[in-house]
């Protein structure tokens, strides 16, 4: 998530809880009082629980450490929660509020407000997670196959064009479609994104700028700002300088 997505999602947590406790407090100003000085350990809680211990420990099947640590989360953010809530009532009675509903000092259905925001996105980073993995699964799966094929198919005028790795020169991205251009001297357009080319194709081909994709055992000669693939000059990109030298220094 973004900033600003993360930003949103507290605004929409911290207003739907002030929502829910205005009934018990008889009082919108007193409800947004006592959210706002629950939500800190609410929000602490949370990306201590997913961006830290599920990450670290859970997504790497430490299970027995995630336990640990995660009772330990629950007693420590519990302890915080208390002393939040105790802090939120003396500031309500300061403000002469109307006696708080007996739900507002059960400290348990508090902790299930607070723990059921944390764990739903949790699970919902689960989900995300597992679909990622999924999907990087399979594109290795199709890499492989590929691979082992020694081509790569790509839509062209509405057919299907197989290309085997060794006939690529490069691959250059133009506004909306990329050219590929053949050891033959033909060129294939493709509407593919050149990023998707990128992700599909094996290690023999590399990215040395956000236009063009080459065919390492293809470079003839290259510089620390440009290669050549025969007679054609292809610049190197400032950003992709790093990991093109390293790849490129096999060839003389």
């Amino acid at each position: 998530m973004k900033t600003y997505q993360h930003i949103l999602f507290w605004v929409l947590v911290h207003a739907g809880l002030t929502l829910v406790f205005t009934r018990w407090f008889q009082g919108a100003v007193e409800a947004f009082y006592y959210v706002s000085l629950l939500l800190p350990v609410v929000i602490g809680t949370s990306y201590f629980f997913n961006y830290f211990l599920v990450p670290r420990y859970l997504f790497r099947k430490k299970f027995l450490q995630f336990g640990l640590y995660a009772s330990y989360m629950l007693v420590v953010s519990l302890c915080l929660e208390l002393l939040a809530s105790m802090v939120a009532m003396l500031v309500i009675i300061r403000f002469r509020s109307n006696e708080a509903g007996p739900l507002v000092t059960d400290v348990f259905t508090l902790a299930l407000v607070m723990y059921f925001i944390v764990f739903l996105k949790s699970f919902i980073m689960l989900i995300r997670h597992y679909f990622k993995d999924q999907r990087a699964i399979r594109e290795l799966e199709e890499k492989q196959l590929q691979m082992e094929e020694g081509a790569f198919t790509v839509r062209s005028n509405r057919t299907s064009s197989r290309i085997n790795y060794q006939d690529v020169l490069y691959i250059e991205s133009l506004a909306d479609y990329v050219k590929i251009h053949r050891s033959d001297g033909g060129e294939i357009t493709s509407k593919e994104k050149i990023s998707h080319l990128e992700r599909q194709l094996p290690d023999m081909f590399l990215r040395i700028h956000r236009s063009f994709i080459v065919n390492k055992t293809r470079v003839t000669a290259f510089s620390s700002e440009s290669l050549k693939i025969g007679e054609t000059e292809l610049p190197i990109s400032r950003s992709f300088r790093k990991k093109v030298r390293p790849a490129l220094q096999g060839i003389q």
